[in-house]
Formats: structure tokens, sequence, C-alpha cells
């Protein structure tokens, strides 16, 4: 398998084009990756949402924020990339656990599926950030039995471009997209 998220990483950083310095996916490139067994995963919104989003981001200069559930965003991403759109940008440090909070086979279906969508590199009027809307989710009354890794994590201001990076390359404007 690890050949198999090497060509899917490859294929991750070539649709980030000119931000691929802001990519992240341990997912992708850690070694303890191999042993998790993807799972189908399909998200039924993603392609109406990617359309949706199209007529817009035809005029360009646009940052689009996926702050989805990671499954949605990297589907809706990986489309809008395929269309020529956006550059896809995973800013998804889930950290791969076989047994973890965060569960990351779902994940690992989507990133390694989708990224036979991407366009080649290129640079492309808009980029798209792909975050993780449940990075933080809350875990009530767990117990000391539970062996499960903590995989959650926050996002600081220096994950993201600053304004004068985002201005630099080409950015006008910003839409987010929230699970909620």
């Amino acid at each position: 398998m690890r050949a198999i998220t090497r060509r899917a990483w490859s294929r991750w950083q070539a649709a980030a084009g000119p931000w691929k310095g802001w990519n992240v996916c341990p997912l992708l490139c850690v070694p303890g990756a191999d042993d998790i067994e993807a799972q189908r995963a399909e998200s039924p919104h993603a392609a109406a949402l990617a359309a949706e989003l199209a007529p817009t981001l035809r005029h360009g200069g646009f940052l689009v924020l996926l702050d989805l559930e990671p499954n949605l965003g990297v589907q809706v991403a990986a489309r809008l990339n395929g269309l020529r759109l956006a550059n896809a940008v995973l800013l998804l440090p889930r950290w791969p656990y076989a047994e973890a909070i965060l569960p990351v086979e779902r994940l690992l279906y989507s990133l390694l599926s989708e990224s036979r969508r991407l366009a080649p590199e290129q640079p492309l009027p808009n980029v798209a950030f792909v975050v993780d809307a449940e990075r933080g989710r809350p875990v009530i009354r767990r117990s000391a039995m539970d062996r499960r890794a903590d995989n959650r994590y926050r996002l600081s201001p220096a994950d993201l471009p600053n304004l004068a990076t985002l201005r630099a390359g080409g950015v006008r404007h910003v839409v987010k997209l929230s699970a909620a």
C-alpha cells in the first residue's frame, strides 16, 4: 500500500500548485498508515456543493475554506481541482492510528480515491483549503479503559497563509463553508 499512498500524496501535492507548502496530511506520508485499511466513504453532497461553488469561482481570486467533515471536504476540493477552478490544499494533520478518537479509515479512502480526479500541477485562479471540522470533537466521559489514541488537534494562525501571502497569490475574497 505504501506505493499507493505515495502516489496519492504526489497527486495532492501537484493539485496544490503554488500552495503545496501548506499541504499537511500525515495519513498519506507516515509509515504507520500502511497498516490502516481504507473504508469506502462517498459523500452524496460533494458534487452538488462543488457545482454550487463553480459559478462564483469562475471569477477567480477566491480562497475557499472547506471546514467540513473531512471526507466531504476532500471530495469537494478534488472536484473543484478537477474542474480546474481551484488548487486543492490539504490541512489535515489527523494522525493515523488504527484505534483513535478521530477515525482515519474513511478519510484514507477519500484521499486515495479522489487523488485520481486531480488535475496535473498548475496554478489555478482560486485555492481550496480542506480543514477537518471534527478536529476538536469533544470526548465525553472517557474511561480509563479507553485505549484509543487522542489524535485531535488545534489549528493556529500559522497553519494558514497570512494576508500578505494570500494577496500575493491572487486571493481577494474568502468563502468559508462550515459543518453546522
